[in-house]
């Protein structure tokens, strides 16, 4: 028998809305779409200042160390350095060679796949890096039912600056998703909305 998987996502800020160090947003684990081993993170984000320290965009879990998806800026710079959580490491990640420069909005994309075993981050429909379990059949990603935190959370400050059209999916998108994303948001057109259908899982 056929299992059908939907394919879900939601817009959890559209227009601009503008964070600060102490400033974030929470969004409950049910109001999210129910996720089984994939899922992916798109953006805009505009930055007015770098950081002293590590700040985060979001991170989703109860701790410091539960946090898939997580991602951050590094300090000084404002490289991306996503992370998720493993059953061999709380902390499994990489830094992108690409750092993001002040007063100016950014597409980014978090994918994910505890299937596929790796984790991909695109700037403005760029690929810029990803990370590849490589014990595939003992290393695997640890989801979890935790809020997720956009901006500031209970372990870390946020950052300075702004998102709109912040979405998030319950599949990992493709290369061709990201870039189709990316290039309805960059001509402009802020309120088309992408459909997607549900898919069989053979």
């Amino acid at each position: 028998m056929k299992k059908l998987i939907v394919k879900e996502w939601i817009e959890i800020i559209s227009d601009p809305v503008i964070f600060d160090y102490q400033k974030g947003q929470i969004v409950r684990n049910a109001d999210l779409p129910v996720v089984k081993n994939e899922l992916s993170i798109t953006l805009r984000i505009k930055l007015n200042n770098h950081t002293s320290d590590w700040a985060t965009v979001f991170h989703k879990g109860t701790e410091r160390l539960i946090r898939t998806p997580g991602l951050w800026f590094t300090g000084q710079t404002s490289a991306l350095y996503p992370r998720f959580t493993g059953n061999w490491n709380t902390d499994a990640g990489f830094t992108t060679p690409d750092k993001l420069l002040l007063q100016k909005w950014y597409y980014i994309a978090y994918t994910l796949s505890d299937t596929k075993k790796r984790l991909d981050i695109y700037i403005d429909g760029d690929w810029s890096g990803f990370f590849s379990i490589q014990d595939v059949k003992r290393q695997n990603i640890i989801f979890n039912d935790g809020p997720l935190y956009i901006g500031k959370n209970p372990f870390h400050y946020g950052f300075n600056g702004e998102i709109s059209n912040f979405r998030y999916f319950n599949w990992q998108l493709s290369a061709d998703e990201v870039n189709e994303d990316f290039n309805y948001r960059s001509v402009g057109n802020a309120d088309l909305k992408l459909i997607y259908s549900q898919v069989p899982n053979y």
